[in-house]
């Protein structure tokens, strides 16, 4: 090798993450070593160049040709041309100049092509990279209409801050449980998220998103599981299941935030709804009901309306319905998974009777 030849990068060194960067900034792999040789060794001659890379002129002045078109690099004129290169901060700033105009079009296209109505969502979706699950369960919050369920830790709960206060500021109804937290984690949620309505902690789970009841998202995010795929959820079924396993934690977690609902209450996750109902009841409110969902044997649409006679949630048992006196007699209205009740129900209003 020629004396004061480059050696190529050692893997993980500062110079190869410095030739990554330019490689994703467009640039080839001769491109990037003769821009770090310029910034290092520069002004200098392409026979110089040549002396030090090691490679045949004609390759280095097809290199220098590209990188001086793209002002990458400048030029000095004389016999023979010296060439420099621009700084470390003036090649970033045009490149995401470049970058940005790009990507809005870009963008603006990709997001004109036609996509699926939600009616055409079915199946489970898995996602390998878990940053990537984490963002696409933070865009369900944008989808959000009536109610949202979030669980994770300290990080994932930031990470959808703005997501979450956006959905509450629309009028979402938005359970947030964190865990892995003591004191000093759960005030920093609070004093970093002074928007939240309703926050507990709880000892342990997993990365979850729930939104209206049919869309979910699960993130199995401990380092000691083999496997931490993402999985995004279209099928309701299984959504139910997040959602109940959801309840399930709530109840028994700890309180670190809990204002009430402005009236009316509205939901599709029935057993938060029968959560709250409860113990509106236990303050010996009087409350009435609007629900729509489907008849158990019939399977036909139905819309009840009523006076809340009971909030009944049992977990262990597994009983979880409201006693509903329409005037003309009582109805039990479940979830959508509800067997031995009357109705089904998908969405739930519940209202204060006016005295």
């Amino acid at each position: 090798m020629t004396e004061g030849a480059v050696e190529g990068p050692t893997p993980g060194s500062p110079r190869d993450s410095a030739i990554q960067l330019l490689k994703m900034l467009g640039l080839t792999g001769l491109e990037a070593e003769l821009y770090l040789i310029l910034l290092e060794k520069g002004p200098l001659s392409a026979p110089e160049i040549s002396d030090y890379l090691v490679r045949h002129r004609p390759q280095i002045h097809v290199a220098l040709t590209r990188l001086s078109s793209k002002g990458y690099i400048e030029e000095l004129g004389g016999r023979p041309k010296k060439y420099r290169a621009v700084k470390p901060e003036i090649l970033l700033s045009m490149f995401m100049k470049e970058f940005d105009g790009l990507a809005k079009r870009a963008l603006e296209y990709m997001k004109s092509i036609s996509r699926p109505t939600p009616e055409e969502r079915f199946g489970v979706w898995i996602i390998r990279e878990p940053e990537v699950a984490k963002n696409r369960m933070a865009e369900m919050l944008d989808e959000a209409k009536i109610d949202a369920l979030v669980m994770g830790d300290i990080k994932f709960i930031h990470l959808l801050s703005d997501k979450i206060e956006d959905a509450i500021k629309r009028g979402v109804s938005v359970y947030v449980l964190s865990y892995a937290l003591g004191e000093r984690g759960a005030k920093f949620i609070v004093e970093d998220m002074p928007f939240l309505r309703k926050l507990r902690v709880a000892i342990s789970g997993d990365i979850v998103v729930v939104v209206d009841s049919g869309l979910g998202g699960v993130l199995k995010a401990r380092p000691t599981l083999p496997m931490r795929h993402g999985f995004l959820i279209e099928e309701r079924t299984l959504v139910d299941y997040l959602s109940h396993d959801f309840v399930n934690r709530w109840v028994s977690a700890r309180v670190v935030v809990d204002e009430k609902w402005d009236f009316p209450l509205k939901f599709t996750f029935h057993r938060m709804a029968l959560y709250e109902t409860r113990r509106m009841l236990l303050e010996d409110k009087k409350l009435r009901l609007k629900a729509r969902g489907y008849e158990v044997d019939t399977g036909a649409r139905v819309e009840v309306e009523g006076r809340i006679v009971d909030a009944v949630l049992d977990l262990p048992a597994g009983y979880a319905h409201f006693k509903v006196d329409t005037g003309s007699g009582v109805l039990r209205v479940g979830g959508l998974d509800a067997i031995v009740e009357e109705v089904a129900g998908e969405y739930f209003e519940i209202h204060e009777e006016k005295t």
